[in-house]
């Protein structure tokens, strides 16, 4: 029997919903939720890089020999892949330390092998800075907020879409599985004639949002990523909703229903909406 992450939410969606700061309290830290702007400073690959690297549930993965997984830790295996000397293990653990500068700009920031170590950089004079620590002990829970906060399970549609293995033999034969499943979608936005080069998924929201809501784009680009996702999915929502009724008021039959646009969406739980 393996180990599964958890995915019930943790965090109260009015936090979310109001871009307000998210309380840690294993490790007695506030998280920040970055505004799609600040993100964009960080890159949006990075950004996707970071986000599934921290959230992907390692040990829930299939392989046909789990039994070295068995006394590891989702924490121990991520640290395992950010050892790694692999250009892709460098560009994961850069990624997820410049997002944990993004979600916690009150502290430094360390990574150690068992564990991510955090010190207030704000401190009264004379007083000691307070460390922080994320282990194996509480980082399932940390992920659970990264992945609630930025919507994964809505955004990729897919809680399996970026599959990082662990590191090992197992790790290095499986690589090239990652590597062609990317470059089969990179294939499938060519041939729908996007620029791959320039490509940006939020992007697409904000330009689709600011016409469909008449708003401006500055103003979207304040939202969190939260709030975005949540406000792009009612909006295709309410869309749907308008169109079922016009198409049943101008007589049209055999029309599905439409949901309810105005009815609670949670966003980084469920895997399907």
């Amino acid at each position: 029997m393996h180990y599964r992450m958890n995915r019930e939410r943790i965090v109260h969606k009015l936090i979310l919903d109001t871009k307000a700061n998210i309380p840690f309290p294993s490790a007695q830290l506030i998280i920040y939720q970055p505004s799609l702007a600040e993100v964009a400073l960080l890159g949006e690959s990075n950004f996707f890089v970071a986000v599934n690297a921290l959230t992907k549930d390692y040990k829930s993965m299939n392989f046909k020999d789990n039994s070295d997984l068995d006394n590891l830790t989702n924490f121990d295996i991520l640290m395992s892949i950010t050892r790694e000397k692999s250009e892709n293990s460098k560009l994961i653990f850069v990624s997820i330390l410049q997002l944990l500068e993004l979600i916690l700009p009150g502290y430094k920031i360390g990574l150690t092998p068992s564990s991510i170590i955090l010190q207030d950089i704000k401190i009264e004079e004379g007083a000691k800075p307070q460390t922080h620590i994320i282990d194996k002990n509480n980082f399932d829970v940390f992920a659970q907020i990264v992945w609630e906060m930025f919507g994964v399970a809505s955004l990729t549609g897919n809680a399996n879409a970026y599959d990082y293995n662990p590191a090992g033999d197992r790790a290095r034969a499986l690589v090239e599985k990652f590597k062609k499943k990317q470059e089969y979608l990179a294939q499938l936005r060519k041939e729908r004639g996007e620029d791959t080069a320039t490509a940006s998924i939020f992007g697409r929201y904000i330009n689709i949002l600011s016409v469909g809501e008449q708003k401006d784009k500055n103003q979207l680009a304040q939202y969190s990523v939260y709030q975005l996702i949540e406000e792009f999915k009612r909006f295709q929502m309410k869309e749907t909703f308008d169109y079922t009724l016009q198409a049943r008021m101008a007589g049209a039959k055999n029309v599905k229903d439409a949901k309810d646009w105005m009815q609670d969406i949670t966003l980084g739980v469920e895997k399907e909406e």
